[in-house]
């Protein structure tokens, strides 16, 4: 049995400080100078320390917690078959905030029989969690946003990277979301399969991801004072929001092993802007379109005799510019309707010629052969991977990154586009400009659009 150090006390992950992560347990990877920090370093768990129900910080009992053969390794074979509530988290030593973790676990083995049967093929990633000192000896689970980690049984769907809660709640769609767990929309992974997990924790968003779908998203995790150990920790002065924390990964009763923990420090975003959610569009826009704002919508009704799409005043056009963004919204057409999202526009008279447009078109479903001009299309650029939009006049999200030098568009969860700012059709636009919407003289709605800076 190997008792390590008590973890060290909160620090915030910014790029400068690398060094500082590498000194504590993790490794900046060298393969193509990947900004990447490995906190498994594939030989020991320096940096790690155990804790398990019954048993003091430190103690990894019967070993627990392991390295085998490059892999961390959770193992129940010194537990002489019985689980006994013994659950178990191996905490990192450091607190982290705006970061992306990607873990590859699969899970091995079978489970011990007296495991609860929710734990079949059960693991976790345990985010903004408190620090494991805090923890009461006989404590389940720390404090903290669970990043479900499930495996399929025989039959059946079994969604991965769902969401549990244990002392927190989140807000979801703008309502805060109290029950314990909550479903993401990933596949099912079966057997003892590699699975690759990645999570965003960025400011006050939370978002999950399969091969680089968003299969969950939500905001403002925090504390939840119904919770008797949440209600230790807001006693203690623990604020009630939850924007850093402790990581750590779970033992529950069934054997799993991870070959890679890895994270990617984020820069620290601006607050989001939420512009619908004011009383007039002259809040926050400029247009001299038929746009009318109301309940949170904002809805485009086109004059009549209106045509095309070159009444470029007629956009709705966002105040500022913006050069690394993110924006969020859902919109709406009703069959055959046409718009798009503008940004890096840098003259709002020429959006076309000084701008880039992702595209937003009501795509038939059974549509296969795409081109620019289908949702989630670049203009100009090129199609969507795939045919990700509702049918009409069904609601649409869509979700826009641009940062680093690329842009990623997700639409309904699905990753359909990436670009290079660089690419050959668009390496003239600006680096930063307006955001607007299209007016196409065709009907639009938009509700929930929120868009933030990433520097």
């Amino acid at each position: 049995m190997r008792v390590l150090p008590p973890p060290l006390r909160s620090w915030s992950v910014v790029v400068a400080s690398s060094l500082l992560l590498v000194g504590a347990g993790a490794q900046q990877s060298t393969v193509g100078e990947s900004p990447w920090l490995q906190l498994f370093n594939g030989k020991d768990l320096v940096g790690w320390t155990a804790k398990i129900k019954g048993h003091e910080l430190g103690d990894n009992f019967a070993d627990t917690f392991r390295v085998l053969d490059g892999l961390l390794t959770v193992s129940y074979d010194g537990y002489g078959g019985a689980f006994r509530g013994r659950f178990g988290h191996l905490f990192h030593r450091l607190e982290f905030a705006d970061y992306r973790l990607r873990v590859e676990y699969r899970f091995v083995g079978e489970q011990l029989a007296d495991g609860p049967g929710w734990a079949f093929r059960n693991s976790g990633l345990m985010l903004h969690g408190q620090a494991p000192e805090t923890m009461g000896r006989d404590q389940d689970f720390p404090v903290s946003v669970e990043v479900q980690l499930l495996g399929g049984r025989e039959h059946g769907e079994r969604p991965t990277l769902n969401l549990c809660t244990p002392g927190t709640n989140v807000v979801r769609r703008g309502r805060l979301w109290e029950r314990h767990c909550l479903n993401s929309t990933s596949p099912t992974f079966r057997g003892d399969v590699w699975v690759t997990a990645e999570v965003e924790v960025r400011g006050d968003t939370i978002r999950h991801y399969v091969d680089g779908h968003t299969v969950l998203s939500y905001d403002d995790p925090q504390l939840d004072p119904r919770d008797p150990d949440a209600r230790h920790l807001l006693a203690d002065g623990r604020d009630k929001a939850l924007h850093r924390g402790t990581i750590s990964l779970q033992s529950e009763s069934h054997p799993i092993q991870f070959r890679k923990v890895e994270l990617l420090p984020l820069a620290t975003p601006g607050p989001w802007l939420e512009p619908l959610s004011a009383k007039r569009l002259g809040e926050h826009f400029t247009t001299a379109g038929n746009w009318r704002l109301a309940d949170g919508i904002a809805a485009l009704t086109p004059g009549e005799g209106q045509q095309g799409w070159q009444r470029y005043d007629h956009y709705l056009w966002l105040e500022g510019r913006y050069g690394e963004f993110e924006a969020e919204f859902e919109y709406r057409l009703q069959e055959h309707g046409n718009s798009g999202f503008y940004f890096h526009v840098g003259d709002r008279g020429r959006p076309v010629a000084t701008g880039i447009e992702v595209q937003l078109y009501a795509t038939p479903p059974d549509r296969q052969r795409l081109t620019d001009h289908d949702a989630g299309g670049i203009i100009p650029g090129g199609p969507p991977r795939e045919n990700a939009a509702r049918p009409a006049p069904e609601w649409n999200l869509m979700h826009v990154r641009c940062e680093q030098g690329e842009i990623r568009v997700t639409l309904n969860g699905r990753l359909v586009h990436v670009m290079a700012l660089d690419h050959p059709r668009i390496a003239d636009r600006p680096a930063t400009g307006a955001i607007g919407f299209q007016d196409h003289s065709l009907p639009l709605e938009l509700r929930r659009l929120r868009v933030r800076r990433l520097r």
